[in-house]
């Protein structure tokens, strides 16, 4: 499911290698926009897999109504994709697996990497608060936050790798 991010993060960085021991001003100018653009990606591609997510548990249920109404009901939901949205989701399956998720994820290194992803895209899309992350952070919070759809997954049963639950 990351593979078309991963090579374009990878497509990033090689790109400022490039330019690594030219001109200070330029590679920083090209890393802010890398930054502005792989953020919008990434979160536009974890709304994408969030609903996957969802959508792949009902469809392990073999009723295809059922996981027709899962679809209409994540269908966007997932935009700006906060860890509320998630957990307040997860809940509405069974409070046991929001709570599950929550002692995972909540007040951990990755819930501050997912929060930080979450107010850079705001800032770029709202042109509200501040842009607080660099071309580098980005790269580690990267790395890191998809370690929440992982766990999300998990919870689910869902198998990302070969799109279905297990």
């Amino acid at each position: 499911m990351f593979e078309s991010l991963d090579l374009q993060i990878m497509h990033s960085h090689t790109e400022i290698k490039t330019f690594e021991n030219k001109n200070y001003e330029y590679i920083e100018n090209i890393k802010l926009n890398y930054v502005k653009s792989l953020v919008l990606l990434i979160i536009s591609e974890y709304e994408i897999i969030i609903e996957k997510i969802f959508y792949l548990r009902a469809v392990a249920c073999d009723d295809y109504m059922l996981a027709n109404f899962v679809k209409s009901q994540v269908d966007k939901k997932f935009r700006s994709p906060d860890l509320t949205k998630i957990t307040s989701t997860l809940k509405k399956f069974d409070e046991t697996l929001s709570e599950e998720f929550q002692r995972k994820i909540t007040n951990t290194p990755i819930h501050t990497r997912w929060d930080n992803l979450m107010k850079a895209r705001h800032y770029i899309v709202h042109r509200s608060g501040n842009l607080n992350l660099t071309y580098e952070e980005l790269l580690l919070s990267y790395d890191e936050t998809k370690k929440v759809l992982y766990e999300l997954a998990s919870i689910l049963n869902v198998d990302m790798q070969n799109n279905k639950s297990i």
